[in-house]
């Protein structure tokens, strides 16, 4: 089944990238990918992307930049971050700034795909609150 949902997804790995667009791809949504912050912020402004999936660790803008400019400027796009990286940034610091969800590197592809459909149900439960309130 084909979604109308859109995701970004963002690494500064070619192969990673790769890796989770075919999931993505699977899952039934449309995906377009970027090699970096500075790159999806760009792409964000041209196109609305309900979800975004990125790198913690990149060149030019890092993930945790990412996020803050997301939530900033495009509230309703959900986050999901991912990361080798164990040092300074962990789960709790990533949903703090405002992630959505964190994973861990390396992940299993069942594990992303499993992540953005509780994403994606999260967000439709929110959108269906949203118009039950509207229509009080």
């Amino acid at each position: 089944m084909k979604s109308t949902e859109s995701v970004l997804v963002v690494d500064d790995q070619e192969l990673i990238r790769e890796i989770l667009v075919k999931i993505v791809e699977r899952e039934g949504y449309s995906v377009d990918e970027a090699g970096d912050g500075q790159e999806a912020l760009e792409m964000l402004a041209k196109t609305s992307y309900q979800f975004v999936i990125s790198d913690v660790k990149m060149p030019r803008m890092d993930g945790i930049e990412l996020l803050k400019a997301i939530k900033a400027q495009y509230p309703e796009t959900m986050v999901l971050l991912i990361t080798a990286y164990s040092g300074r940034i962990g789960p709790r610091m990533a949903l703090e700034v405002g992630a959505d969800c964190f994973i861990t590197k390396p992940f299993k592809n069942m594990e992303i795909a499993q992540t953005l459909r509780s994403l994606s149900a999260r967000r439709e439960k929110k959108l269906r609150f949203r118009q039950q309130a509207a229509d009080r």
